[in-house]
């Protein structure tokens, strides 16, 4: 059994301007490192790895917004995103048969 416990933090309280604020900059530090590691894939055929983009964006404002420990998570979590990218892609080359259509939901 799983338990599922769910707070609700409505616009007049005194966390809500703390929350949003974190939630803000950990989106656009993964949208800038999805967009270097994205342009570098798409221009130049490389994969910026961790290490690159977090020297990358080391000195950025959203970077730096949020505690580093999960300034760092949000990185690797990107990294994580694209490595599985990659193993969908390589998916596609080693078995095109099985892998034909769009996918289908299960509980459709």
């Amino acid at each position: 059994m799983q338990l599922v416990e769910r707070h609700l933090i409505r616009l007049h309280d005194a966390r809500f301007a703390v929350i949003d604020q974190a939630a803000f900059a950990s989106k656009n530090l993964y949208n800038q490192a999805n967009y270097h590691v994205r342009q570098a894939f798409i221009h130049e055929g490389t994969y910026l790895p961790y290490a690159v983009i977090f020297h990358r964006l080391k000195q950025h404002e959203a970077y730096q917004a949020l505690p580093r420990k999960v300034s760092n998570a949000i990185l690797i979590q990107l990294h994580k995103n694209w490595i599985s990218f990659f193993a969908r892609n390589g998916g596609l080359s080693r078995r095109p048969l099985r892998l034909h259509g769009t996918p289908q939901d299960p509980w459709l």
